[in-house]
């Protein structure tokens, strides 16, 4: 699912596949095929050539989306985002040649220009900023977990009325209709 933020279709690689929990990225080959999948380099992932730093970065990948996860339902409650988040976040920001940190600014979060050297977790800073962006210009309510009975999708509600429930109306949103179609019609007879 595409949700036109790299972060959001990051957490939806934990996903339902058949009724069941599924993760998406559950090998550093897998990691590089969904990035170059996105649309985002994967310099830094020769699984080939160094198996050892490709699995390097690809937990580093996995703690960046439980990070993600975090902030975002973190960020959704009104709390604070935890500190070792903020840490886990800025990391991979500071990967990039062009570099931010996420910080605090009293009650809101903001990010602030830095300056460092490239490394290997440049190939995640593109999904760090996404997150970053989104925590510090998205609507808080309307960063949303799919209303199905296996929400575990997220998607930024860019609907106008800001009430949009489904991850997807094309498959989420019509299962629930017709579901709410056949009880109506199972209590009818």
């Amino acid at each position: 699912m595409d949700t036109d933020n790299v972060a959001l279709d990051f957490l939806n690689t934990r996903t339902y596949v058949n009724g069941r929990a599924t993760d998406l990225l559950s090998t550093p080959e897998e990691l590089r095929e969904w990035l170059v999948g996105v649309g985002l380099h994967a310099h830094g992932i020769d699984v080939e050539a160094s198996p050892p730093a490709a699995r390097l970065l690809f937990d580093e990948a996995r703690r960046l989306r439980d990070g993600i996860l975090t902030a975002v339902e973190a960020h959704g409650r009104c709390e604070t985002v935890p500190p070792r988040v903020l840490y886990a976040l800025n990391r991979v920001l500071e990967a990039s040649r062009s570099t931010v940190q996420l910080v605090h600014d009293g009650e809101r979060l903001t990010l602030v220009e830095v300056g460092t050297a490239p490394d290997s977790l440049a190939a995640l800073s593109p999904i760090a900023l996404a997150a970053a962006t989104l925590l510090t210009e998205a609507d808080r309510r309307r960063i949303r977990q799919c209303g199905s009975q296996r929400g575990v999708l997220w998607f930024l509600d860019t609907s106008k009325n800001g009430r949009r429930r489904w991850c997807s109306m094309a498959t989420c949103g019509n299962r629930a209709k017709a579901a709410r179609h056949y009880q109506k019609q199972k209590a009818a007879n």
